[in-house]
């Protein structure tokens, strides 16, 4: 039985011997791919009563105060609207909306620093100035952002075209300027026509074509229009 036994170990030792320069290489794949954290994405955690509308140019359908954003630049466009309504009165109090244009890594998280507000008073105080500043959660820091006011607007703040508006004042996400020497630069860098002006902003040419003939004059519109069927 000793022998037996002897035996039984000696052949598992050997087997082990054998399949262990096999398995040292899966092993350490293993390992390599538990070792590896997930890429997260970067949240940015909207204070209420604050509502985004756009992200990066796109109205946005979320409803989570939560935005998930990717590695690289963006841009929010944010508006305060507080209900501090009571049983017998209606009051509701917005501002004008921020546009906030910052950088990621991908892997922050992101907030404002909004004041605790408890009512309209308070609420109308903080919007004279609505100094906000995008905050990192994790080290408590002002992170760089360029965050300015959309210019106001009278009257229903209802069905504004929030991207419009920038594209108007040629500061939507990622919008082509053309220069005095007729070139053209995206974010500050220059662009190539041929190949970079495509996808989202060739939609923003083409609103920025309707966003000016809709505001031209008749006479101007149809000199336009002839322009147009001049070029077919």
């Amino acid at each position: 039985m000793r022998l037996q036994r002897s035996s039984s170990i000696n052949q598992g030792t050997l087997m082990r011997a054998k399949l262990t320069p096999w398995l040292f290489p899966i092993i350490s794949v293993i390992s390599l791919l538990v070792s590896i954290p997930a890429l997260a994405d970067t949240s940015v955690s909207l204070p209420r009563p604050y509502v985004t509308y756009l992200v990066d140019g796109k109205s946005y359908k979320g409803n989570d105060s939560d935005i998930q954003l990717a590695a690289g630049e963006h841009q929010l466009v944010i508006r305060f609207e507080g209900n501090y309504s009571t049983k017998s009165t209606i009051d509701l109090v917005s501002g004008e909306p921020l546009v906030v244009n910052f950088k990621t890594n991908g892997q922050e998280h992101l907030s404002f620093d909004l004041p605790f507000i408890t009512s309209s008073y308070e609420a109308k105080n903080f919007l004279k100035a609505q100094n906000l500043h995008l905050i990192d959660r994790n080290t408590k820091a002002v992170k760089e952002a360029n965050i300015f006011l959309l210019p106001k607007k009278e009257g229903l703040q209802i069905g504004r075209d929030y991207q419009e508006e920038l594209l108007a004042l040629g500061k939507a996400f990622q919008q082509p300027v053309i220069h005095e020497d007729g070139s053209v630069s995206v974010n500050g860098k220059p662009a190539d026509l041929k190949n970079n002006i495509t996808g989202d902003k060739n939609l923003q040419s083409f609103e920025m074509l309707k966003y000016w003939y809709n505001r031209a004059d008749p006479q101007t519109r149809k000199a336009f229009q002839h322009w147009i069927i001049t070029q077919q």
